[in-house]
Order: structure tokens, then sequence, then C-alpha cells
């Protein structure tokens, strides 16, 4: 009978060491899957601002050189464009 309790008391305590294990290890593939969600926004974000980027030089900016360069550099060589 004494034997018996301490198998008990064993088996309680690799079960309960089990249940931590599980718990432990759910919790580390949420913290993964949070890292790795964060990581696919700042991606995300980072291509957003590299096209908008491109987008600003190559929309907005195209007039702004072509004006400049007609102003200054185009009337010395006379090739003004436009």
């Amino acid at each position: 009978m004494v034997k018996n309790v301490r198998m008990n008391k064993r088996g309680s305590q690799l079960v309960e060491e089990g249940l931590l294990l599980a718990v432990a290890l759910m919790a580390l593939v949420i913290l993964l899957s949070m890292i790795s969600g964060f990581m696919s926004t700042l991606k995300t974000a980072y291509q957003n601002s590299q096209d908008s980027l491109d987008k600003f030089l190559v929309e907005v900016l195209r007039d702004d050189l072509d004006t400049l360069w007609n102003a200054t550099i185009g009337k010395l060589t006379g090739t003004c464009a436009g």
C-alpha cells in the first residue's frame, strides 16, 4: 500500500509537469505567431512606403524637375523641352 501511494505521487508530478510543458508550448506557439504577424505587417508597410515614394518621385517631381531643367540648364544649352 505504501508503494502505491509513492507511485501515485510520482505520477501526479509527471502529469503536472506534462501539463505545464503543454501550456508553455502553447504560449510559445502563440508568441511566435504574433511575431510572425508583426513581421509580415512591417514587410507590407515597407513595401507600401517604397511604392508610395516611387510614385511621388515619378509623378510629382517629374514635372518639377522638367521645369527646373528648362529654367536653368535648358536655357543655357538651348534645349528646352515642352
